[in-house]
């Protein structure tokens, strides 16, 4: 009897973990760290820091200007809103954890190279798009205030 507790213990933790991995494996990824760094530009632009927030390009390989100069106006331009922008859906193109441990196991590059990020608090609508840079950082790429 207790031989035929513990068989049966043993497949329902293999019956547990397996659906636990499926899901995980099925769970979108939250590009935690792209989040936080498009989080960070939006705050800076809406508290008037454009210097700290220029930090935060691809500066000369970015469409947001090739130098302070060019990016004020288009910072003022494209900011609709002074209000905390919460993110809203998927990051483009969405990533499952499932999609990187696959990329991984085959050797690829796991992170994508672009990833868009929405922020939204009504009128306002606001895309981020991030790339690496050099050192692997995500950077802002582009910025845009945008129609709903």
């Amino acid at each position: 009897m207790k031989r035929r507790t513990a068989v049966l213990l043993g497949l329902i933790g293999l019956l547990v973990a397996g659906a636990g991995g499926y899901a995980w494996l099925k769970a979108p990824y939250a590009h935690s760290t792209a989040a936080g760094v498009a989080r960070e530009f939006l705050t800076l632009l809406q508290e008037g820091r454009l210097e700290q927030a220029y930090e935060l390009t691809l500066k000369r390989q970015s469409l947001v200007g090739r130098d302070l100069a060019e990016f004020q106006p288009f910072a003022a331009r494209q900011l609709c809103s002074a209000e905390y922008l919460p993110l809203v859906g998927q990051p483009h193109p969405p990533q499952s954890n499932g999609n990187r441990l696959r990329r991984w196991l085959a050797g690829h590059e796991v992170e994508m190279p672009s990833v868009k990020l929405r922020f939204e608090k009504s009128p306002c609508l606001m895309t981020v798009e991030l790339r690496r840079d050099g050192e692997g950082l995500w950077r802002v790429f582009y910025f845009q205030s945008r129609a709903g």
